[in-house]
Order: structure tokens, then sequence, then C-alpha cells
């Protein structure tokens, strides 16, 4: 069974889950703008990796 977190650790998780996605589409951005990957490529990868852990769990 899980405990509960006081608000203030689950405040602490949220601001780090809002930062770990403005990073991540900061860095996405970047590279196509620099035309090293393009964004549609890269969400295509995400997409894959993201079924193989969905298939992992199960």
């Amino acid at each position: 069974m899980s405990k509960q977190l006081d608000p203030e650790q689950f405040e602490d998780i949220k601001e780090m889950m809002v930062y770990e996605v403005v990073l991540s589409e900061a860095l996405v951005n970047l590279l196509d703008r620099k035309g090293i990957v393009k964004k549609a490529e890269l969400l295509e990868e995400i997409k894959k990796i993201k079924s193989k852990t969905i298939e992992k769990k199960k």
C-alpha cells in the first residue's frame, strides 16, 4: 500500500515534472531549429519508446 505525500512534497514533485517537460520541449525545439533532427522524428521515437515501456510493464 502506498503512503500519501504531504502537500509540500507533492508541490516539489509537480515542480520537477513541469521543469522536465519544459526542458524536453526546449531541447526538441533546439534540435529541430538547428536541423539536427526533425520534431516529427523525435515524436515518433518517443512513441516507440513509450510503447516498449508499456509492453514491459504488462
